[in-house]
């Protein structure tokens, strides 16, 4: 209830907050399938959530490809994403906590254009894919159809799990990961704490646990609300300009707000507080894991830029004023290309690769890529 009251508190400055950047095909972060050519799939629930309703997974294929190949595709590979098809007709689409379900009420409408400003309503799920092209779904009652809005990037589900923490505290059976990010514009504002206990938690434990712990990271609670977290260079102060808000998965890819730090935390879950403006309310971002002291000095300066997106001859990569190692793998683990310390600017030669997705890795970031 008490984020429920602080989040009403900021109706105006909702009303009057500056509007963020349109997504573009650079800003998928979860890629599925194989092949030379790429689309981009959203689906839009259309259902007000506060935390999102429109999401955008992009889809590699081979030029024969339909709506509905992409959409089952995505259904596949993503444990969070189901679809229900049936004669050519999309019935069902849920995605985590939301649901689409068709004529309960409403029913899901398909549209294709070259980007998230300039869709058009198209013939169906069996729409071809053209190279380069999106293809949306918006769950609307016709009255008029809805447009598909602005999405999220779409989280790949395990690209970090328990496996990939390096700090624990605490002792018991059962264990849980603690993701703050801090959302400050820097290289790597997202890092990641596990916790073990014994029964069941909650955040303002794993919080205060891992600040006694870590001397580099410190939180400060009063009567049941998070106010202030800092960790090394990084602050999020309350009001001073944004808040935080708290989040609670199973997975990266079904994120949703619970109410506050009080929320329960059961064994094997993620607990996440993410500093933000609320317009809209940002989940955490994929995290690097915490390590203590050293962790904080490689992040200053960090400035980690990968583009374009997909990649067919040429990818560049700038790591800003840090000098960093970069090496990317395939999915199959497989070194792919390695550099040694630079900074600023460099290029990779992309060209003789296979169509398909890779993990590039520096210090402290990784960055899914794809080449095409």
């Amino acid at each position: 209830m008490k984020l429920r009251l602080h989040l009403l508190a900021f109706t105006s400055l909702l009303v009057t907050a500056p509007g963020w950047a349109q997504f573009s095909t650079a800003d998928v972060l979860y890629w599925v399938g194989a092949g030379q050519d790429s689309s981009v799939l959203v689906v839009d629930f259309q259902n007000g959530s506060f935390d999102g309703s429109s999401y955008a997974w992009g889809f590699l294929h081979d030029g024969t490809a339909t709506g509905e190949t992409m959409l089952t595709a995505i259904a596949a590979a993503d444990v969070n994403f189901s679809v229900n098809v049936a004669g050519g007709f999309l019935n069902d689409i849920t995605y985590g906590v939301h649901a689409g379900m068709g004529g309960m009420p409403d029913y899901w409408s398909t549209w294709s254009g070259t980007g998230i400003a300039d869709l058009d309503m198209n013939a169906g799920i069996s729409t071809p894919l053209v190279n380069g092209a999106w293809f949306a779904c918006s769950y609307t009652d016709f009255a008029p159809p809805l447009e598909p809005t602005q999405p999220f990037a779409a989280f790949d589900p395990f690209f970090f799990t328990a496996s990939d923490v390096t700090y624990w505290v605490g002792a018991g059976a059962n264990s849980a990961v603690l993701i703050v990010d801090f959302q400050d514009g820097s290289g790597t504002s997202s890092y990641a704490w596990g916790y073990r206990f014994d029964g069941t938690t909650d955040g303002e434990t794993m919080l205060n646990a891992i600040a006694s712990a870590d001397a580099t990271f410190s939180a400060d609670m009063a009567g049941g609300f998070l106010n202030d977290i800092e960790y090394g260079s990084h602050q999020g102060m309350g009001g001073a300009p944004n808040y935080w808000s708290t989040w609670s998965a199973t997975n990266l890819g079904n994120w949703t707000m619970n109410m506050g730090i009080s929320t329960v935390v059961e064994n094997g879950e993620l607990f996440g507080c993410s500093y933000t403006d609320f317009f809209p309310a940002l989940r955490p971002a994929y995290p690097v894991p915490a390590s203590g002291t050293t962790a904080i000095a490689e992040q200053d300066g960090t400035e980690l830029q990968v583009y374009p997106q997909p990649a067919t001859n040429t990818l560049f990569v700038n790591t800003g004023a840090t000098a960093t190692p970069v090496v990317v793998y395939d999915l199959a683990g497989r070194r792919m290309h390695e550099e040694a310390s630079t900074l600023g600017l460099r290029s990779i030669d992309v060209g003789a690769w296979p169509a398909g997705v890779y993990v590039l890795h520096t210090v402290d970031a990784r960055r899914t890529i794809v080449v095409q």
